[in-house]
């Protein structure tokens, strides 16, 4: 009954999602809109997961631009020179 199986196994289980993580993704990403349209009707559905999807990218560039301050500062600087 050692513990030093189950490390091999969990690394088994870590690279084999590394692996199928687009597969792992795309029926999590299925299953919340089958549900999400099961509850609020499809476009109900299709609308929250669009918000959804803007609210991931403002997000991402916020990021990438060293904060929200900055990305909403970048909207308001001119820049015609």
């Amino acid at each position: 009954m050692g513990c030093g199986n189950v490390d091999g196994r969990q690394d088994d289980l870590l690279l084999w999602l590394a692996a199928n993580k687009g597969k792992i993704v795309g029926t999590a990403a299925g299953i919340l809109l089958g549900w999400l349209t099961l509850q609020y009707g499809f476009f109900k559905a299709v609308f929250l997961l669009l918000c959804l999807v803007v609210g991931y990218i403002v997000g991402a560039s916020a990021d990438q631009q060293g904060g929200l301050r900055n990305l909403v500062a970048g909207f308001f600087t001119s820049r015609r020179r």
